[in-house]
């Protein structure tokens, strides 16, 4: 398991995008109107919006209610 999300990570289709000061503050402006937002999940959240991200691909159904946050439910997906 552990190989494969590395595996993930590494592939062409992932961009990893390093936290910066911008990323923080939107992060705080979500938590600021999204209280149920946890911190970590802001950051992440913040760091695809402010990137133009065109997916965000998670199992959190609580994400959907971030707004601009283009969310795919893995589950949902695989699924299908």
């Amino acid at each position: 398991m552990i190989d494969a999300y590395e595996r993930l990570l590494r592939s062409p289709q992932m961009q990893l995008i390093p936290i910066s000061q911008t990323v923080l503050q939107s992060a705080a402006r979500l938590r600021a109107i999204t209280p149920s937002l946890r911190t970590p999940d802001a950051i992440h959240a913040a760091t695809a919006i402010t990137s133009g991200s065109t997916q965000f691909l998670t199992n959190d159904q609580q994400l959907r209610i971030v707004t601009g946050l283009p969310v795919v439910i893995l589950d949902e997906v695989l699924a299908s």
